[in-house]
């Protein structure tokens, strides 16, 4: 860690506390009562609320990934009109379930009953108060969903390519020479050879995200590059570009 890291990391720490840093947050929020799977990941977690005001009410699956600016509820307040017009308190509470290998997108705000399956993606600013099935892909206010999880993965399959052109033509246009190749970290997929002895470490460690790294290997080496090489991945951004 540089000079420079571990002054913005007493900082954030200064003002944040246990938000800190998503290690301390889950740790905290484990000491709490919130049930919390492994390779759980907090984006920016001092921006992230977690309603703790009944820790037991909330439980997150593993490998779940929640974006800054996201908050999970499991108590609305809202009574507080009713008591005022008849006196009645009318107490509101609701369980709150995170299933396995979860996307949380941006300012995602998850509301008491929320019941959400494995492998789900929920879209950036989306609201969820129910159910959501597992293996499909949810957005909106309220979230609905859009297709499953098999589509989803097709579509990325197909915007790949594109993508990563946009990239390339994009930092070429800003710096005026074509972007070394550990900067297409996540897509190095569709040029890197088959060959893991050797294999770029920015690579490998995508590869080994959320102790993936024997699954990812193994599909990596069965699978074939898109373009036998970087070079000739970068002739094609080209080509693309004079068209």
């Amino acid at each position: 860690m540089t000079l420079k890291d571990g002054i913005k990391n007493l900082g954030l720490s200064v003002l944040y506390g246990h938000k800190s840093d998503e290690n301390k947050y889950i740790s905290w929020l484990r000491s709490q009562g919130v049930r919390v799977g492994e390779h759980v990941h907090l984006y920016s977690p001092w921006t992230i609320k977690i309603d703790t005001q009944r820790p037991w009410m909330v439980e997150i699956g593993s490998n779940v990934h929640i974006t800054a600016d996201c908050s999970i509820l499991q108590h609305d307040y809202s009574w507080a009109v009713l008591q005022h017009m008849t006196g009645e308190v009318l107490g509101s509470c609701g369980k709150v379930h995170i299933g396995n290998n979860v996307f949380i997108g941006q300012k995602t705000l998850i509301l008491k009953g929320a019941d959400i399956g494995d492998n789900v993606i929920i879209g950036a600013g989306s609201v969820v108060s129910k159910k959501l099935e597992g293996n499909a892909v949810y957005a909106g206010v309220p979230a609905r969903r859009l297709m499953s999880i098999e589509e989803f993965m097709e579509k990325r399959r197909n915007a790949q390519v594109r993508e990563a052109v946009s990239l390339v033509q994009e930092y070429e246009a800003v710096y005026g020479h074509a972007p070394k190749k550990e900067l297409l970290r996540e897509f190095f997929w569709l040029f890197e050879p088959r060959k893991l002895d050797g294999l770029n470490r920015v690579f490998a460690d995508v590869l080994d995200l959320d102790d993936q790294g024997e699954q990812s290997s193994k599909t990596f080496s069965e699978s074939n590059p898109q373009f036998d090489g970087y070079e000739v991945f970068l002739d094609y951004c080209n080509q693309e570009n004079d068209s």
